[in-house]
């Protein structure tokens, strides 16, 4: 892969790679690390393919190295317990087509979402952002999860009832 190659994939898909690792990681530090270290694997490996779905690619890149550092952290945990600071700076930019009561209720509803969509297990949060935030085929998600697509799908569900039942309580 040539270096021009590469930015057009940074420029192209580095906003939604970058969107999914805040998500994943859930503060600010932890989403640039996995972020720079999604490209540098991708450098790396060098197989991007142009013909298939870069995108995925790089969302399972991110997934796979996420996963990995969950599995150390939970080793790590066992030693010394760890304590996470909680980042809350996601904002949506201003509807321009909207009134502005209506963009206050549409970003109450989003940091809403977002907030039960952090709360998520580990298991189900990477399942609902690749399939929704990502817009990838369950059978994608299995492969770059390394599951089957029934387990795929049986965390979709199990993460729409926490969401639909968190969500009511926030509309309640």
């Amino acid at each position: 892969m040539n270096s021009s190659n590469f930015a057009g994939y940074i420029e192209e898909y580095g906003k939604a790679v970058y969107s999914f690792c805040m998500y994943l990681t859930k503060n600010k530090d932890d989403a640039d690390d996995l972020y720079q270290q999604t490209f540098l694997v991708a450098i790396e490996k060098n197989e991007i393919n142009e013909d298939s779905n870069p995108k995925s690619y790089l969302i399972t890149i991110a997934a796979n190295i996420w996963k990995n550092r969950l599995r150390k952290e939970l080793w790590r945990k066992k030693k010394v317990d760890i304590v996470y600071f909680d980042d809350e700076n996601h904002t949506e930019p201003a509807d321009e087509h909207g009134s502005a009561e209506d963009s206050a209720v549409k970003n109450s509803e989003i940091a809403a979402l977002r907030k039960c969509v952090l709360k998520l297990p580990d298991k189900l949060r990477p399942v609902v952002l690749m399939y929704y935030m990502e817009d990838m085929k369950i059978s994608d998600i299995a492969k770059a999860l390394k599951i089957p697509e029934g387990t795929v799908k049986s965390r979709l569900n199990k993460a729409k009832k926490h969401l639909k039942e968190w969500m009511a309580d926030y509309e309640g």
